[in-house]
Parts: C-alpha cells; structure tokens; sequence
C-alpha cells in the first residue's frame, strides 16, 4: 500500500504543517521519516492521497516550507510509524 510522507529541514517546519493541516480539517500522522525517501530531520508527515493537492495550496497560501511530499509504497507498523 502506497502511504504519502511530506518531508522537511527541520522539524519546526514539520510541526508548523501538522498543525495547518489538522485546522484545516484534514488527517495528519507525526511519522518518523522512512530512510528511502530522505535522511532530513527525522520527522515526516503522514498524510492521506487525496489531501495532498489541498495540502500543497495550502502550505503555498501559509508560506510553510517542505522538502516535497511523496509516495513510498511500503507497510504501515503502527510501533514505528508514528511519535507517542
């Protein structure tokens, strides 16, 4: 299954997007980020697919930076996939 990652510099950028994302009404997982994809500053967000158009206008609209969001086809272990 195909999970979609937003990417950051830092993770100040990766909080500041979790919280524009969850105002904005949409789904948000604080994940570690998965080495295939990016060894930046450790935190990726989860988000789901059909979002992503929605996520990107608004990180233009909110001037919050990001690496790029991407889609890694990989299995999803709750014990690693998110900070708790």
């Amino acid at each position: 299954m195909k999970h979609y990652y937003i990417l950051f510099d830092t993770h100040t950028d990766g909080l500041s997007m979790y919280r524009a994302v969850k105002a904005a009404g949409m789904y948000a997982q604080i994940s570690p980020t998965p080495r295939e994809l990016s060894v930046c500053c450790g935190i990726s967000l989860l988000v789901h697919e059909e979002d992503v158009d929605r996520i990107k206008e608004l990180a233009e609209d909110q001037d919050l930076p990001y690496i790029r969001i991407e889609g890694l086809d990989n299995e999803f272990n709750s014990q690693r996939h998110q900070y708790g």
